[in-house]
């Protein structure tokens, strides 16, 4: 059973990474054209929470895959990694398409935001306190997201700048634990915020300490080697005494 989910799982790695290495220009290109389209967005306010949803849900998968990739090796999560830049941008405009959407809508600002304004503002609901304060964040982030600006502020400080995602991380799910209920919502919500940080924290500490989960890495060591006799075998998974 272990060795035909092996197999199905180097299969399905095998087709996935051969597709995208020949498609990235292309597939860079679709997720800029969607990112883009999806500020028509703003014109749909019933749909301004599933925007935010789905920008959270790709800014994990942004956030998870590098630590991923640097534990595992897999060329997969590698080649993944070159698209982060145009996921990020359209984790950006889903965001923008949530958040602004309070701000440009006369009823929503007029009964959620504009009574604290200017002098109160951190009176404000905590659950829209902490999305306006990831959206404030997000802003330097999206406009720093091209050459341009890479070029312009040199490598050092760009990625210190883009450290803000990380804090930003927090701030948005904080903010989706609070609309889901916060502690009252029940321990579902509970978990998946300590999944989600409690998580993450590790796959980074992962990456950075590898060395301290030796049991993990002998695991992923052997994954591998049977992933290189898969390639040289022509499509086969052998065991060997060194095997899981």
């Amino acid at each position: 059973m272990v060795e035909k989910l092996l197999l199905l799982g180097f299969r399905l790695h095998s087709v996935l990474f051969t597709w995208l290495s020949r498609h990235i220009r292309t597939v860079k290109t679709v997720i800029l054209i969607v990112a883009h389209a999806s500020l028509i967005g703003l014109f749909f306010p019933e749909m301004r929470t599933e925007f935010g949803e789905m920008s959270l849900n790709i800014l994990i998968v942004i956030l998870f895959l590098s630590p991923a990739a640097a534990i595992t090796r897999m060329p997969l999560l590698l080649v993944t990694m070159g698209f982060r830049r145009e996921l990020g941008i359209l984790v950006g405009y889903l965001a923008m398409v949530h958040g602004l959407g309070y701000f440009i809508d006369p009823v929503s600002f007029a009964l959620s935001i504009a009574p604290y304004l200017p002098g109160d503002i951190l009176s404000i609901d905590p659950i829209l306190l902490l999305g306006i304060a990831a959206l404030v964040l997000l802003f330097p982030l999206l406009l720093t997201s091209n050459a341009f600006a890479l070029r312009t502020l040199g490598g050092v400080r760009w990625k210190r700048l883009h450290t803000l995602v990380y804090p930003m991380f927090v701030l948005v799910v904080l903010h989706r634990f609070m609309a889901s209920g916060g502690l009252s919502g029940g321990m579902a919500e509970v978990g998946e915020v300590i999944l989600l940080l409690g998580g993450y924290s590790l796959l980074k500490f992962l990456a950075w300490k590898p060395e301290s989960f030796l049991f993990l890495r002998r695991i992923l060591s052997s994954i591998g080697e049977r992933y290189r006799r898969y390639q040289f075998s022509g499509g086969t998974v052998s065991s060997s005494p060194s095997s899981l």
